[in-house]
């Protein structure tokens, strides 16, 4: 069988970036870049990815799978799917889950994108793990990604099974949360929904809503009873609460 899984290296990340953008162009990606993924966005993206790889290497994983069928001179590095998995094995503190939080205002957001929307997008994101996990152990599933012109191969299935036994080797949930198009494989795989984004990107121009379902994979089939079913409304607010409270600490600096 021509499809490898491997741990993705520093070099390849440019050509995973590329499939990544490929993936979710019709999706959330181009709803963030509504004019396109410009040279600079792709920079940033590879740069901030690095960075933060580079800073924790033990909390970040980041793998691959590679056609090995494709030609020496694949301009992708024959990559045709990639995954990102963030690993957090104990638990965490209130202060390090405000870091986490932390907003670095308009200044660590990437060039060329609709700036609004991914304030939003992202603080409904923090708001949402916030109510659904807190500081509790587990592992995130931040990306999985397969070009689209190979899909049904079983990439994305492949991607899951190595972050699966890591989960179990150490006894962690896996949870997400899926685009509408990844939301039938991830049920497939045995994800249960715990509840839905309360974002509509035709807020911002986009045609489709892109409703975002939030699933937890639960060790040994058994949902974990401390991961509380939150409602889309419990994130709202606490997104709502966290924006005034970022927006007040902003004018006391000011």
């Amino acid at each position: 069988m021509p499809l490898e899984l491997h741990p993705l290296q520093e070099a390849d990340l440019g050509a995973a970036v590329e499939v990544m953008w490929q993936s979710f162009k019709p999706d959330i990606m181009g709803c963030i870049w509504p004019r396109g993924f410009t040279q600079a966005a792709r920079d940033y993206t590879i740069a901030k990815g690095l960075e933060s790889w580079r800073k924790s290497p033990e909390k970040i994983k980041k793998m691959k799978v590679i056609d090995t069928d494709l030609p020496d001179d694949d301009p992708l590095k024959k990559i045709v799917g990639y995954s990102d998995w963030y690993f957090y094995p104990k638990q965490r503190t209130e202060e390090e889950l405000k870091e986490k939080e932390g907003d670095g205002g308009d200044d660590d957001l990437p060039p060329d994108c609709d700036k609004e929307m991914l304030r939003e997008f992202g603080g409904q994101l923090d708001a949402a793990k916030r109510e659904y996990i807190g500081g509790r152990p587990y592992i995130e599933l931040h990306i999985l990604v397969t070009h689209p012109k190979h899909h049904r191969r079983g990439v994305g299935a492949m991607q899951l099974r190595w972050g699966f036994e890591q989960a179990e080797k150490l006894g962690l949930p896996v949870y997400l949360e899926s685009s509408p198009i990844g939301k039938p494989l991830y049920a497939r795989e045995g994800f249960e929904a715990l509840g839905v984004l309360p974002f509509d990107a035709r807020k911002f121009g986009f045609e489709k809503e892109l409703q975002h379902t939030l699933m937890l994979r639960p060790v040994k089939g058994k949902v974990d009873v401390p991961f509380t079913m939150a409602t889309a409304q419990d994130v709202a607010k606490h997104w709502a609460e966290s924006r005034v409270s970022h927006d007040l600490k902003n004018m006391k600096t000011e």
